[in-house]
């Protein structure tokens, strides 16, 4: 018994050499965006178009706020046309694209919308150039649609119903800012 335990010791002594000590390195300083209290993380703002109706925005962290806004701006701008019927939306949309968005606001004529409309999983789909893509899902089932009246419809619209996913095409005008050229929309994508 004492030979084996004489072997053991033996052998766990003839093992590879221990490494040597290396201190490590000093880590790099975090980036100013991921100092402590700064590290972008994702925010919810509700932004409210009147006294019956909203919109939840989930906005991502680490985005192009600029971008995304080409986007966000529309969709708000052309619920507040359904509600008020300022036309400043015309404003962010350009060709084929204020074609659309026009007979979409003039769809909802005599009609009130209440309750909460969502965006989330905003994101821009691809830059090339002074041309971008942006695309978020838009889940509208919160909404109601309303007679003249303001009685809430029996049957509501098929776009109530559940989330879909919506891109814009965008184009950054001489100023800098981005106008909306074509809308592109797909049932499937949003869950």
């Amino acid at each position: 018994m004492r030979r084996w335990l004489l072997v053991l010791l033996l052998a766990a002594g003839c093992g590879q050499a221990d490494k040597p000590y290396t201190p490590r390195q000093a880590a790099a300083p975090p980036a100013a965006s991921e100092e402590a209290g700064s590290t972008p993380t994702p925010t919810v703002e509700t932004v409210r178009l009147g006294p019956e109706l909203s919109v939840g925005i989930d906005w991502p962290a680490d985005a192009d706020l600029a971008l995304l806004k080409g986007f966000t701006d529309l969709y708000l701008d052309s619920w507040r046309a359904v509600q008020t019927g300022d036309d400043g939306y015309l404003d962010r949309v350009e060709g084929a694209a204020a074609a659309e968005a026009h007979a979409w606001v003039r769809g909802f004529r005599g009609a009130k919308v209440r309750g909460q409309a969502r965006l989330y999983a905003l994101n821009v789909r691809a830059v090339v150039g002074d041309g971008a893509e942006v695309g978020a899902c838009v889940d509208e089932s919160g909404l109601r649609l309303l007679s003249r009246t303001g009685r809430e419809l029996a049957r509501q619209p098929a776009w109530t119903r559940g989330p879909y996913l919506q891109a814009v095409v965008l184009r950054r005008d001489d100023d800098g800012g981005w106008r909306v050229k074509d809308f592109r929309h797909d049932l499937k994508g949003c869950a």
